[in-house]
């Protein structure tokens, strides 16, 4: 992804965040979240700041993800969205076993000067 490029819708945000985590671009999918921005991880906890979230997107990068989402519905007020997402992910284990996994997940975005960022992003729900 182009570190310049300033997302103008939250569905851009999320179309981005698929090519930059399906390319490997772990800067690129991180460009896409607020300093502040909060990821659920799937065991409940919560990674809070883009270091926390960069430790838990380089492991499913490094399993050679392939995901796919789809937003359901969205809602814009003035600067904040909210969406409810679907998403798929095909991971590669390391010795070469393929998992699939699937799931609705929550979304809050924010509008800033650099266009739509995550905010808070629960991929497993709340």
């Amino acid at each position: 992804m182009n570190a310049q490029a300033s997302p103008q819708s939250p569905a851009t945000v999320s179309d981005s965040f698929v090519t930059a985590i399906n390319a490997g671009d772990l800067t690129g999918a991180l460009a896409l979240y607020r300093d502040d921005a909060v990821m659920l991880a799937p065991d409940g906890g919560q990674a809070r700041g883009t270091k926390a979230i960069s430790d838990l997107l380089a492991g499913i990068i490094s399993m050679q993800v392939q995901m796919t989402t789809r937003i359901k519905s969205v809602i814009e007020i003035g600067d904040i969205a909210v969406a409810a997402e679907e998403w798929t992910m095909r991971l590669r284990g390391p010795d070469g076993t393929t998992t699939d996994q699937g799931g609705q997940s929550f979304v809050l975005f924010t509008r800033e000067h650099a266009g739509w960022r995550f905010l808070l992003d629960a991929p497993w729900g709340l």
